[in-house]
């Protein structure tokens, strides 16, 4: 009898994993409150179940004698999945761990507590009006404490600024609740990677490309990063303690983290897959099929992990506008670009013509590129010529 996996969430960013499953022979079903995300019509069975209700998710996965549980991809739903996992004696994170990483505020004080470097935090869910002496010789961050991606994000530098953006920042988060952190100024990566035993047994260092201030949205990464070696596995180092601390050995997890001239600073790190099309560049870059094994752990299988290698060079790009409007792009140029050998993948999400937002946030995307080169610095040329001879416009 075959397996059955249960995916929280059915968005693109939950495709791979589906698609993954389904390749191994396993039962898929799938959960949100969205019915038209395209996840749900590759699935076995889907079901109208918000993915932070853990006692409906509880009952569902009871009910259909799931062998596993996974939340690639977003951050609301990996405590739903530990609350699962951990009533059900299946693989995954605990409780605890995954409540502490996946909430800013609980991540913040671990940080401080076991005396690890973190931001400077101001405070947490109050009135916006308290921040009236807001310290502004340097930026700060508002952000949601309970949300996904980089929905209602904002670097501010005065308290006017951060008055205007709280209540939206509010809005994303599920508690209600908002974090005003510092801004650590650095540059800004992503670490993709495996545990095993306490440990990070394989694992992929990005250089990530940002939208422009205020907004903090990923727009893509850049594979071999251009951090130094010993920055590499400070990073690596400081993952694993944070991890270890937190009670987690083993399975799949997603850190953004800020590399300043000082110290390495982890911002967000969860026991998770990570989203915005991370595992495709995974597997351009270190030939290897993350997705897979996270399925595999995720449903108690045996994973098989490679050795550590350097990775080919090679870069995912979220494709955006630069404002709302009708998009548009060159289609003549889209076509000849897929047939480019350095062009591994072009989609399109969106239609010539849609009205679309701009690009601030990971909703915003409307389509997405892996592209390949002999080295770093190919990569960025051939990056720039993409964004070039598509040349996307709003009107």
């Amino acid at each position: 009898m075959s397996k059955t996996l249960l995916v929280l969430a059915a968005s693109i960013y939950q495709i791979s994993a589906i698609n993954a499953a389904k390749r191994l022979g396993y039962r898929v079903i799938t959960t949100d409150n969205v019915a038209s995300n395209p996840g749900h019509a590759l699935a076995d069975a889907s079901f109208d179940i918000d993915t932070t209700d853990h006692e409906a998710l509880l009952c569902l996965a009871t009910a259909e004698r799931i062998d596993g549980i996974m939340a690639p991809g977003t951050d609301v739903a990996v405590e739903s999945a530990a609350y699962v996992a951990e009533r059900l004696h299946l693989p995954g994170p605990g409780l605890q761990a995954a409540r502490t990483l996946t909430r800013k505020r609980l991540f913040r004080r671990f940080l401080q507590r076991t005396g690890l470097p973190c931001p400077d935090v101001l405070e947490c869910g109050v009135d916006p009006n308290s921040f009236a002496a807001l310290p502004e010789d340097r930026s700060w961050l508002v952000k949601p404490n309970r949300s996904s991606g980089s929905k209602g994000i904002f670097v501010v530098r005065t308290a006017r600024e951060l008055m205007s953006r709280v209540p939206e920042s509010r809005g994303f988060s599920i508690d209600g609740k908002v974090l005003v952190e510092e801004f650590v100024d650095g540059t800004q990566h992503t670490c993709e990677g495996f545990m095993r035993g306490g440990q990070l047994q394989l694992w992929l260092i990005t250089d990530r490309d940002t939208a422009a201030l205020p907004y903090t949205a990923t727009k893509g990464h850049r594979v071999p990063t251009r951090l130094a070696e010993q920055r590499c596995r400070d990073a690596v180092t400081s993952m694993e303690q944070v991890l270890r601390l937190a009670g987690i050995t083993d399975g799949p997890v997603d850190c953004d983290f800020v590399a300043s001239r000082e110290r390495i600073t982890l911002i967000e790190i969860t026991p998770r897959l990570g989203g915005n099309s991370l595992s495709r560049l995974f597997s351009a870059g270190l030939e290897f099929d993350l997705v897979r094994a996270a399925v595999e752990y995720a449903c108690g299988d045996r994973v098989e992990l490679p050795v550590q290698r350097l990775p080919k060079p090679a870069a995912i790009v979220l494709l955006g506008a630069e404002r709302s409007g009708c998009v548009g792009w060159n289609s003549e140029e889209a076509r000849l670009l897929a047939l480019e050998p350095w062009v591994t993948g072009l989609s399109f999400d969106v239609q010539q013509g849609e009205h679309v937002n701009a690009f601030i946030n990971g909703r915003h995307r409307i389509g997405e590129a892996l592209i390949t080169g002999q080295s770093r610095a190919d990569v960025d040329h051939r990056l720039l010529e993409l964004t070039q001879r598509l040349n996307v416009s709003v009107n």
